[in-house]
């Protein structure tokens, strides 16, 4: 729809010629005369209304809704906004004299950043070092370090913490002298944003038939923010062929999502799935991406911060790739350039997995961040 807007200079100008032209005589316009003084008057009111009507039309449409308007919007259809998430990983535990004490980590452990970002350890009974009896994660005699997972205690992306960042230990823990996380953090998510809302929503409308593709996307998407999936129709969960069964792969950034997140993918895929189809849900294979170039910048350039850039855009494209995605060579080129706000001159010898190839697309892997190296060269 297409709405002819006036200003007030047009609405009053405008008012003028009309009564001019219903008027015999001439009709003194100037400014301050009482003809003039109406016409405004009324063209103020004509320009409130305006305004009112564009607010409205805004507020009754979802693509010109922002914040709360949208969420009034589709919450009339039943739907509501996904909160964020928090980031999940492991960190390893050491201690620095491991034959004289054991040690038990118990859940609400807390470890932090060096800028305060606190995590806690949270249970996981299905590790090997959990134990009921202690209620808690047990290292062992002579057993000098001890891998446990931690949560952020603050949803959102805010709680993506690089390598190394988890180096504090917020709870004194007999038998633990130090902390660290071996890997990033990446499956942290923030709340879903308008354009995020307004995106799922014709999924969310589609998927009230049930039983259909659709419904299955909207049921694993409708389960938090930050997860991606890949319907395996026809396919049982050992990757055989079955007909009348399909298997839902997912992954919520971490390449290995909880049970009690499978759990609840599986509870909203059942509510929507066909009577008498047989489905699955796991979590996806992983394919750790090892990334190595060489790149020449001005000596304007700090190299540190060059190298620091230029691998952590890396890093963010690779954690994104959907399940059962690929991944292209020339992307590396492409970040290094124009993906990691410093000024690259060259790009040399890229390597991806040790290749120069494609990672290419199987529908069941989940790509994470493996090692990459930035060579930083000075012209």
């Amino acid at each position: 729809m297409s709405l002819s807007l006036r200003s007030f200079a047009t609405t009053v100008s405008t008012a003028v010629a009309t009564a001019q032209s219903s008027c015999a005589q001439l009709l003194d316009g100037s400014v301050g005369s009482p003809v003039r003084a109406l016409m405004e008057g009324v063209g103020g009111i004509g320009l409130w209304l305006q305004y009112l009507i564009l607010q409205t039309l805004l507020r009754t449409r979802l693509a010109t809704s922002s914040a709360e308007d949208c969420d009034s919007f589709v919450e009339d259809f039943g739907m509501m906004r996904l909160p964020g998430t928090a980031s999940t990983g492991m960190v390893t535990m050491m201690s620095f004299s491991p034959s004289q004490q054991s040690a038990v980590i118990v859940p609400g452990a807390i470890v932090r950043t060096v800028s305060g970002l606190s995590f806690a350890v949270i249970k996981d009974s299905n590790l090997p070092v959990w134990s009921d009896v202690a209620g808690g994660y047990v290292r062992q005699t002579d057993m000098q370090s001890i891998s446990v997972p931690v949560q952020c205690q603050v949803a959102g992306s805010n709680g993506n913490v690089s390598v190394g960042a988890l180096c504090l230990m917020g709870t004194a823990i007999s038998g633990i002298d130090t902390v660290t996380n071996p890997a990033a953090f990446l499956n942290g998510a923030d709340q879903e944003t308008d354009a995020q809302l307004r995106a799922r929503f014709p999924l969310w409308l589609a998927a009230k038939a049930s039983g259909c593709r659709a419904a299955v996307g909207n049921a694993v998407a409708g389960v938090q923010t930050g997860l991606s999936s890949s319907l395996r129709d026809g396919v049982a969960a050992d990757g055989t062929v079955q007909t009348g069964y399909f298997t839902v792969v997912v992954n919520d950034g971490s390449g290995s999502p909880s049970d009690a997140l499978l759990t609840q993918v599986y509870e909203a895929v059942d509510v929507v799935r066909a009577l008498g189809v047989g489905f699955a849900v796991r979590p996806p294979q992983t394919l750790a991406v090892n990334v190595s170039m060489t790149v020449v910048v001005p000596m304007s350039v700090v190299v540190q911060q060059a190298a620091t850039a230029i691998e952590n855009a890396l890093s963010l494209d690779i954690a994104g790739a959907v399940v059962g995605a690929g991944y292209a060579y020339s992307r590396l080129s492409y970040l290094a350039y124009v993906g990691a706000g410093v000024t690259v001159t060259s790009v040399l010898d890229v390597r991806l997995n040790g290749g120069q190839a494609d990672i290419a697309a199987n529908g069941e892997q989940a790509l994470t961040v493996g090692t990459i190296q930035i060579n930083v060269l000075q012209n």
